[in-house]
C-alpha cells in the first residue's frame, strides 16, 4: 500500500563492489513524496543523495546495486520489476532531469527528432502528431518559437534552455513523478530562477510529486515543502521546510545551515522568496 504517497521508499540500501569489499553508499534510507508537493534531499557531495535517486529509476551503473529495501510509485515495488518493465515506466510515469540538461541530449539529433521519438515510444501517435505535442509542450515551458526549435541542435541552445527541452521531454508522456538531481548547478542565477518558477508551476498546476536532489539550501528555502537530510548515507533529519530552517534538530543539519548563513535569517529565508 502507498498510504496516497507517490513514490515511497522505504529501507533502501545501496551497495557497491570493491576489491577490498561491498561499500555502502545508502544505509536504510526512507523517504515519501506525496502528489503535488516538492520533496528536497539535501547533503554534502557523497552523501547518497544521487545514488537514491537512481535507484528509483534502475540507473545505477555497475558495479552499485540496491541492495534491500522497497522503493514503491504507487503500487508497484520498481525494485522487483523486470528491466524491461523498469524501462516502460521511465517517462511514462515517472521522469529525471540532471544538472548537466547539454550532455543529457543526443547532440547529433535535432530537438524536434529526440522529442517525436520519445513521444512515440509511448504513445501511439503519428510522426505529425507527436510533433504537435512536442510544440505544445515546449510551449507550455515556456519556450519561445517553439517549431524553430525543434529544428535546432542542443549545442545551438543556451544551458537554460536545454534544461526546459529536458523538463518537456520528462513531461511529454504524462509522467507522475519528477526527479531534478542538481538542476540548477549548471545555471547562472537568472536561469535558475526560471527553472525554479517552471517546477513550482508544474507542483501546483499538475500536481506533479517533485524530488529534488541538492545542496543549494537557497533552492531548498524558496521552493520545497518538506526536506529530508543525508550524511553518510543515512536520512538524519526529516521536517517540514519551515521548521527545518527555524529549529533544526540534528547537528549536522545546523552545521549545513550555518555554513551557507541561511541559519540565521530563518524563517524569513524560507518564507521571503516563496511562490504564492
Amino acid at each position: 500500500m502507498n498510504n496516497g504517497k507517490l513514490l515511497r521508499i522505504r529501507g533502501l540500501s545501496v551497495q557497491f563492489a570493491t576489491p577490498g569489499g561491498a561499500v555502502e553508499a545508502v544505509r536504510e534510507a526512507s523517504l515519501d513524496v506525496p502528489p503535488g508537493t516538492i520533496v528536497a534531499l539535501i547533503g554534502e557531495s557523497g552523501s547518497g543523495k544521487s545514488a537514491t535517486a537512481l535507484s528509483v529509476f534502475g540507473l545505477l551503473d555497475s558495479p552499485g546495486r540496491a541492495a534491500a529495501g522497497e522503493i514503491w510509485l504507487g503500487e508497484t515495488d520498481l525494485l522487483r520489476l523486470k528491466p524491461r518493465e523498469l524501462r516502460a515506466r521511465r517517462g511514462r510515469d515517472m521522469a529525471m532531469i540532471f544538472q548537466d540538461p547539454a550532455n543529457s541530449l543526443n547532440p547529433v539529433l535535432t530537438i524536434g527528432r529526440q522529442m517525436v521519438e520519445a513521444i512515440r515510444r509511448h504513445r501511439r501517435v503519428s510522426r505529425r502528431e507527436a510533433r504537435e505535442i512536442a510544440v505544445g509542450q515546449l510551449a507550455r515551458v515556456g519556450m519561445p518559437d517553439p517549431e524553430r526549435l525543434l529544428r535546432r541542435y542542443p549545442f545551438q541552445i543556451s544551458g537554460g534552455m536545454c534544461q526546459r527541452v529536458m523538463i518537456a521531454l520528462a513531461l511529454v508522456s504524462g509522467a507522475r513523478l519528477l526527479i531534478a538531481d542538481e538542476p540548477t548547478t549548471a545555471l547562472d542565477v537568472t536561469l535558475q530562477a526560471q527553472l525554479l518558477d517552471e517546477l513550482y508551476r508544474l507542483r501546483r498546476e499538475r500536481g506533479l510529486g517533485i524530488l529534488l536532489i541538492t545542496h543549494d539550501l537557497g533552492v531548498v528555502a524558496e521552493i520545497a515543502d518538506f526536506v529530508y537530510v543525508m550524511k553518510e548515507g543515512r536520512i538524519v533529519e526529516a521536517a517540514d521546510v519551515y521548521a527545518l530552517f527555524e529549529r533544526p534538530a540534528h547537528e549536522y543539519t545546523r552545521k549545513l545551515l550555518d555554513s551557507r548563513s541561511l541559519r540565521a535569517d530563518s524563517p524569513a529565508a524560507a518564507a521571503s522568496g516563496r511562490r504564492g
